[in-house]
Order: structure tokens, then C-alpha cells, then sequence
């Protein structure tokens, strides 16, 4: 009786899986705060269309196609701006999301938001959200 105790107690926590949740690390808002750098180089300063490609996730392009990018880039620069500053404002991990609200841009101000997501060890965009606010010009 013992032992077909100890082998269901045994089968029983060998079954179970031990998750580790990390929530608001310093590391996550580092690694995420990168991303959005690279991002706003790669839109200022990058010439190879693929490097911005590349830091947005499958997920992203499910959703919205290279060309609605391109397009959603060349408008708001058109229309804003180059960007000359920004500062990341409010971030959060388990969903890492980077927001930064205030991008200063050649003719005015945006609110700019990042969805981000880390898989394998990898962090991409799975969103990107442009917004201004048309009676602040």
C-alpha cells in the first residue's frame, strides 16, 4: 500500500509543471527599450527596407502588410515629421508593451505605442500604433 502511495504521490508531481512568472524586470524594459531605438534609427537613418522588417513579428504581418507599413511611415513622416526625440514612458512585462507618447516630430507630436512579444529569446513587434492629436498644431 506504501508504495502505490509514493508511485501516485511521485506520478503526481512529476505531471505537474512549475511556471516562473516575471513581471516589470528592469532587464525586460532594457532589452524592449532597444527595439524602439532601433526602430526610430532604422526609420531615420536606415536605407535597407528589410533591417525594419525585421524587427516586427509574424504576428505583425498578419495584420497589417509591408506595403500598409510603408505607407502608415511615409504619411506620418510627410505629414509630422521627421522624428527628432523620444522617451519610452510606460512599459509593462508578461505582455511586454512599450509606449512612447511623446515623439517629438519635425511638425508636431505623436503618441507612438509598441506592442512587443519575446519568443525564444527574441523580441519583435507584433504592433505598432500611431496617434496625433489634430487640434494640438
Amino acid at each position: 500500500m506504501k508504495k502505490i502511495l509514493l508511485f501516485v504521490i511521485l506520478t503526481l508531481l512529476v505531471s505537474c509543471s512549475f511556471n516562473k512568472t516575471f513581471s516589470n524586470r528592469e532587464s525586460d524594459r532594457d532589452e524592449a527599450e532597444k527595439i524602439s531605438k532601433k526602430f526610430y534609427w532604422e526609420l531615420s537613418y536606415g536605407g535597407n527596407q528589410d533591417d525594419l522588417y525585421n524587427l516586427f513579428g509574424e504576428q505583425f504581418f498578419e495584420v497589417t502588410t509591408k506595403d500598409k507599413l510603408n505607407q502608415m511611415n511615409l504619411v506620418s513622416q510627410n505629414e509630422i515629421g521627421q522624428v527628432q526625440d523620444y522617451t519610452l514612458v510606460k512599459w509593462e512585462t508578461l505582455v511586454i508593451k512599450g509606449s512612447n507618447p511623446d515623439v517629438k516630430r519635425e511638425r508636431g507630436k505623436t503618441q507612438e505605442t509598441f506592442s512587443l512579444n519575446k519568443k525564444e529569446g527574441e523580441i519583435k513587434i507584433v504592433g505598432y500604433h500611431i496617434n496625433q492629436d489634430l487640434l494640438d498644431k
